[in-house]
């Protein structure tokens, strides 16, 4: 005589086996993804100023550029670029830190709130905020400016040099 053996199915002790091996497994995986997410939070935290200091200055460098490079004027003592755009209008870009109400405003920087803003029509759009200050010298006078911009959360900023007459 044959003896057959016939298992059809699991015990309970495979079972239990079975799911307390899944859980230790699951929960490793959620301890890695949770410490990955927090890597990644922190990341975006540090880099989000780091881009908005760039595109801040980058707008600023832009806005210049748009002007009529042979009507520009620095006018030092406000922080004032003064120009003339392609309809002949005089336009403004004021890094001065105080608000600016005027028309044809291009750009101004409003220091109370760290906002860099603009104000074509009256409309004082934000265009960047977290910014602590923005730096302007005069290299040569009425040629060369050097701009540089400094972001609030964290210690970095950007700077670069812009010629404002070109031969």
């Amino acid at each position: 005589m044959k003896c057959r053996r016939n298992n059809k199915g699991l015990s309970l002790i495979e079972v239990i086996l079975s799911m307390s091996i899944f859980c230790c497994i699951l929960l490793g995986l959620i301890s890695f993804m949770m410490q990955n997410i927090t890597i990644q939070h922190h990341l975006v935290k540090s880099l989000t100023p780091q881009q908005n200091t760039r595109f801040a200055l980058n707008y600023i460098e832009k806005r210049i550029r748009e002007c009529n490079q042979q009507s520009l004027i620095y006018h030092s003592t406000e922080k004032l670029i003064e120009g003339k755009n392609h309809e002949n209008e005089t336009i403004w870009i004021d890094l001065s830190g105080n608000k600016r109400n005027h028309y044809n405003t291009l750009l101004y920087y409003y220091a109370e709130k760290g906002e860099l803003r603009v104000n074509k029509n009256g409309e004082h759009n934000v265009l960047i905020d977290e910014i602590e200050d923005i730096l302007v010298t005069e290299v040569i006078e009425n040629q060369l400016l050097a701009i540089e911009v400094f972001a609030k959360t964290i210690d970095y900023s950007v700077k670069t040099q812009i010629k404002l007459k070109y031969r």
